[in-house]
């Protein structure tokens, strides 16, 4: 591509190695929430006093909060100490290490009439910091689930994930879920866009970019000027930019790639030896409008090398002999082409149509998800298909949020109490400072890529405490205005689901409730993406209808009031942190412009 831009920045080998949430400078999956280095589910934020099952009770340090026989833990990410959870007759957890991978089980064992395990639909999420495989039975209920942590190595603007991380966490996982139990269908949903070449035989040529990944703004500016197609805008984060940037830094690495494939589409390949390629993953790129503008191929752009789009609930394969006895899921397994993880989490979520509820999926970050007519667009938001015919999902996205609070946690030593709902909630709200939560760039509705965090207002009375709940105003701030742009686009919200792991912490919940003034609704189902994806399975397998996912969905355990009064004093103070926000950008600018550059050992994890 010779008449591509200099590329931005050295930047191209990401060296340092994170366990979990830490992120240098983007995105990540809404789905994963954990601290650095803990026993945690992938597909949200684990308590930190205890686990909480989907069919039973919380462990009891923190205040928990039990409606229609599902809990709700008052804690929000994770401890480092091994979990268990009990599910209506037995459950296990345990720890175990693979691949720098942590694991947490949650089992209960459900039985046929003959005393047999009964068929259960497989769901697998690969998420950003960890991979979740839950199974469910034919009426939708949680029968297990098991998690593993892997690792992103971040420098810079680099996140890079190792898509063998992803299949070892997978054979940690996926054997004591499926424990012998007749697998009926397999999905797989997965943070997006991530994308890796693969060769021949379906084996990495390099790391994966994850979406967390913002080595790429400059493809990003240099694609919109070569096309208008498509809904998305131009970012980093979209997944056209991340194959030019391939095109133009890892030319060797494209050389020995036969097919490149989404996070999803890798397990899907591993598991059947079909390479595919999801349309959800596809719609979330630029120049991409049920096909690639053929002007990228043109400039080089290796769009190519990508499969052809297929629904998501389509069956692509089956899983192979290897596969099985590498999995335990038994060979023969029809498996679909799965999606991205917002797929996921709608269909847990009975988001099935235009006019259900808008869900947010809070994780590592926070994706709203509301669904639309096909083809539908609205400026400045996200586009993506839905595992449904004629829907698609827009899509609002905050960078970092349940990350934020690890991160927290981690930098001041945070005990395991620190998250517990009734002192926290017991302070006077709003609190005395604000926080703005951007630690690696900001998406919707500002798309500022260079955004950082701030806090204004620190005394030597500030404890973590006090910084938690700033957090979690700041992060419904950031909800509030992204709420703000669905409604400009005539989608009604008079309450918001609450999906994935910060849906756990009771008193995030109500500052969000209170900030957003409508009522947040937690699912009963409450596991996120991985257990959308075993809903995913059934649907493509014909066990699920759309009427039998609505009634799943429409199950809720637990209803947040807001407190009318802080709703209004919230105003105030969102009004606050929104000029206090937009007055940041030229000083960031300044302290970028004023930083010494870092040497390369440092960037590549060395220490001064």
């Amino acid at each position: 591509m010779s008449d591509h831009p200099a590329p931005p920045g050295n930047g191209d080998d990401a060296s340092r190695r994170t366990n979990g949430a830490n992120s240098a400078s983007g995105a990540s999956n809404a789905n994963d929430t954990s601290s650095a280095s803990s026993a945690s589910s992938a597909n949200g934020t684990s308590s930190a006093n205890g686990t909480s099952s989907a069919n039973g009770t919380s462990s009891a340090n923190g205040t928990s909060h039990t409606t229609n026989a599902t809990s709700t833990s008052s804690n929000s990410t994770t401890s480092t100490s091994s979990t268990t959870s009990t599910s209506h007759t037995t459950s296990a957890s345990h720890t175990t290490s693979a691949s720098h991978t942590t694991s947490t089980t949650s089992a209960s064992r459900t039985t046929s009439a003959t005393g047999q395990p009964g068929p259960v639909l497989l769901g697998i999420d690969v998420g950003t910091t960890g991979l979740k495989a839950v199974a469910v039975d034919l009426a939708g209920r949680l029968v297990a689930d098991r998690a593993v942590r892997y690792a992103t190595a971040v420098a810079g603007a680099a996140a890079e994930q190792n898509a063998e991380d992803w299949w070892a966490a997978l054979c940690a996982a996926v054997p004591a879920v499926v424990a012998g139990r007749r697998v009926l269908a397999v999905a797989v949903t997965a943070q997006a866009p991530t994308l890796v070449g693969v060769d021949a035989d379906g084996d990495p040529t390099g790391p994966a970019l994850t979406w967390v990944d913002r080595r790429a703004s400059a493809e990003a500016r240099w694609i919109a000027d070569l096309t208008s197609l498509g809904r998305n805008g131009p970012d980093p984060y979209f997944g056209t930019a991340k194959l030019a940037w391939l095109a133009a830094h890892r030319r060797q690495q494209l050389d020995r790639t036969s097919t490149i494939l989404s996070a999803n589409g890798f397990i899907v390949r591993r598991l059947t030896g079909a390479a595919s390629f999801d349309d959800s993953t596809a719609a979330l790129t630029q120049a991409w409008d049920g096909h690639y503008d053929p002007v990228l191929a043109e400039h080089g752009v290796p769009t190519g090398l990508l499969p052809d789009p297929c629904p998501c609930a389509e069956l692509v394969g089956q899983v192979t002999p290897t596969a099985a006895a590498a999995t335990g899921i038994p060979a023969g397994t029809p498996v679909a082409a799965g999606g991205i993880d917002a797929v996921g989490a709608a269909l847990e979520a009975g988001v099935l149509a235009p006019g259900d509820p808008f869900v947010e999926m809070t994780g590592f970050s926070t994706v709203g998800i509301a669904a639309i007519d096909r083809n539908a667009a609205v400026p400045g938001l996200i586009h993506s298909r839905h595992g449904l015919p004629g829907v698609d999902l827009l899509l609002t996205a905050q960078v970092t949020t349940g990350s934020v609070v690890d991160w927290l946690r981690g930098l001041t030593g945070g005990s395991d109490d620190l998250l517990d709902a009734d002192p926290l909630l017991a302070r006077p709200r709003p609190t005395r400072l604000l926080v703005r939560p951007s630690l690696a760039g900001e998406r919707t509705p500002s798309w500022d890529a260079s955004a950082r965090g701030a806090v204004l207002g620190l005394d030597l009375r500030t404890d973590s405490r006090d910084l938690l709940l700033a957090v979690f105003e700041g992060t419904a701030f950031q909800l509030a205005a992204d709420l703000d742009a669905v409604r400009a686009a005539g989608i009604a919200v008079p309450s918001v689901r609450a999906a994935g792991g910060g849906a756990r912490s009771r008193a995030w919940l109500q500052v969000k409730a209170d900030v957003l003034g409508v009522p947040v609704e937690v699912p009963v189902a409450g596991h996120g993406a991985a257990q959308g994806a075993a809903y995913l399975a059934g649907l493509a397998a014909g066990h699920f209808d759309v009427a039998a996912l609505r009634q799943l969905g429409a199950q809720v355990a637990t209803r947040v009031e807001p407190d009318p009064v802080r709703h209004r004093r919230y105003a105030q103070r969102r009004a606050l942190f929104d000029a206090w926000t937009g007055q940041l950008a030229d000083l960031e600018r300044e302290l970028a412009a004023t930083t010494e550059a870092p040497s390369a050992e440092q960037a590549a994890g060395g220490t001064a």
